[in-house]
């Protein structure tokens, strides 16, 4: 039997959530808490077609995911929410408790029909487990359209009466972050710069001016295989010797004109390389070249603007 602690209803007529009792009556739930409808997206499925998909659904109702927000030890911008889902595919009977107008200290029972909706416990059938599990990323959309509506679960917990929660950061974190868009990238390459712009984002949140500089280069090297894709059968290995190959076709004046990556992008993507070659012990050791840290966590312009000029963002 599931414990009245992990159950809430949604009242059919009245468009209201409810939770249970002692002697098997539900109560209306306080009108200004608030409860989020989500729908969860893998990585493969962060695309505009569908994300379009996606927000269809989220306006159907009942909705099928609910999440409750808990109190999160992370702090803004990140929160965490107990995830409730719709039982079954039919309405249940539930007896609404109601104060009698006259009497305020009386109530009664009004029988209701209600969907009802499950806090289960972790390990269960979770499309966000399985994908985690396996190193991608997963998603929840919870209003809105577009990436800046998206929230990336960062951990997944369970509390004491058995619920399951999540914690959930922002996947755009900065206006001044250009949001990609890697449709046109083949799989492979796309679930890498999918994995490092979002280790920039939360390099860039975290305060984390080395760890951003790495991440930009990582970035970097796979939109560099990307431009390259169509040029070199199989691109270099190394950021510099993949902006090699690159000066090589911005030099030749017939092949450049088809090539993505233009000489603003090639400097932008020179001044990443750049500034990671600083990172190195050689450099910044044996040559004393050290990185202030406001310019790793500047470099929100240079890959923002990058991602632009080759066609993989937009602002």
């Amino acid at each position: 039997m599931t414990s009245d602690s992990r159950t809430i209803y949604y009242i059919c007529k009245s468009e209201e959530l409810a939770e249970p009792i002692r002697n098997d009556r539900v109560v209306l739930m306080d009108a200004t808490l608030v409860i989020f409808k989500g729908v969860y997206l893998g990585q493969s499925e962060i695309t505009s077609d569908g994300l379009g998909k996606v927000k269809l659904r989220l306006d159907e109702r009942p909705a099928h995911t609910l999440l409750r927000p808990v109190p999160s030890s992370d702090g803004p911008p990140f929160w965490s929410a107990i995830v409730y889902r719709r039982s079954g595919s039919t309405t249940t009977g539930v007896n609404l408790r109601e104060v009698l107008q006259d009497v305020a200290t009386h109530y009664v029972a009004k029988p209701e029909q209600a969907w009802c909706y499950r806090a289960d416990p972790p390990g269960g059938p979770y499309a966000w487990e399985t994908d985690i599990s396996s190193g991608k990323s997963g998603y929840f959309l919870t209003g809105g359209f577009g990436r800046s509506a998206l929230w990336r679960i960062m951990r997944i917990q369970v509390d004491a009466l058995n619920r399951q929660v999540l914690t959930f950061a922002p996947v755009q974190l900065t206006p001044t972050l250009a949001l990609p868009s890697f449709e046109q990238v083949s799989p492979e390459l796309r679930a890498f710069l999918t994995q490092h712009f979002e280790g920039f984002q939360q390099a860039i949140i975290r305060h984390a001016p080395f760890d951003a500089i790495d991440r930009a280069n990582n970035l970097t090297e796979g939109i560099l295989s990307h431009c390259l894709a169509s040029w070199v059968k199989t691109p270099p290995k190394t950021l510099d010797k993949k902006l090699t190959e690159a000066r090589r076709i911005l030099e030749n004046k017939e092949k450049r004109k088809a090539f993505s990556l233009t000489h603003y992008g090639y400097h932008l993507a020179h001044q990443i390389r750049i500034l990671h070659a600083r990172l190195h012990e050689n450099q910044s050791v044996g040559e004393g070249k050290t990185v202030r840290p406001e310019v790793g966590l500047n470099l929100t312009v240079t890959v923002s603007e990058l991602l632009v000029e080759v066609g993989l963002g937009k602002y």
